[in-house]
């Protein structure tokens, strides 16, 4: 195990859930966000972490701002 590259998936997967992230906090900075935006900010934050742990689980090493989120 090691430091092991992300496969043609999980670099996508990966992407999509730092977009998501990206997508929300753009949404939230908003002057009339959604109602809810909040908790799902927080829901994807915790989902990418969570993903960012189980890839560090099987040796792949991601920088990534764990539970850390400036502003979140």
């Amino acid at each position: 195990m090691g430091d092991e590259q992300l496969s043609m998936f999980q670099a996508a997967q990966l992407k999509w859930l730092k977009r998501q992230v990206d997508n929300l906090q753009d949404e939230k900075g908003r002057k009339d966000p959604r109602p809810g935006i909040e908790r799902e900010l927080w829901s994807a934050m915790e989902e990418l972490d969570d993903y960012v742990e189980q890839l560090k689980q099987i040796g792949i090493v991601i920088e990534h701002r764990r539970r850390s989120w400036a502003g979140g």
